[in-house]
């Protein structure tokens, strides 16, 4: 069973991961907030994705920060996790999609396997973002703020890598 969580300070990131759950309705069976999660519901799916927007300073949002002390209550070993972050990369180009980072070191400190990292950084621009390792993010991107009219599209990319990850075809 596949699960989808996000945070969220204004409700963009809740869109985006009701488009990801619309693309990849055979993989992620349920779309909901981590606020109000318990440790519980992520350690009951075999595949989690995870994500939200990157808020401030390359911060996490509040409902991930309030959250993260969770984390260390799992034990990820063996569960293959997808990561993505929203950020707009004019408004806040020197820590463009940061926060991703800061999900992605907690998630492998607990043993995740995180999936779907290729991800180009070609097509953006920013000055510097955490969720570059490699040269290549560490998980889906959008930029809802200057190129909304191009997440559809780079979901279903990303899509195809976790599918690739996971061993499984197009429903």
């Amino acid at each position: 069973m596949g699960l989808l969580f996000y945070g969220t300070q204004t409700g963009t990131a809740a869109l985006v991961a009701d488009a990801i759950h619309a693309q990849m309705p055979d993989l992620v069976q349920e779309c909901k907030n981590i606020y109000g999660a318990k440790a519980a519901d992520l350690e009951a799916a075999d595949f989690l994705v995870l994500g939200g927007s990157t808020w401030g300073d390359g911060e996490l949002t509040d409902d991930w920060n309030d959250f993260l002390p969770q984390l260390d209550r799992i034990n990820f070993a063996g569960k293959k996790v997808a990561l993505f972050g929203l950020g707009d990369q004019i408004g806040y180009s020197y820590n463009f999609v940061s926060a991703m980072k800061i999900l992605y070191d907690k998630l492998v400190s607990r043993g995740a396997e995180i999936i779907a990292t290729q991800i180009p950084t070609e097509g953006f621009d920013f000055e510097h973002s955490e969720a570059v390792l490699n040269g290549k993010f560490i998980g889906l991107v959008v930029d809802e703020v200057n190129e909304p009219e191009l997440s559809k599209e780079r979901i279903k990319q990303w899509e195809g890598q976790i599918r690739a990850a996971l061993g499984t075809q197009v429903a």
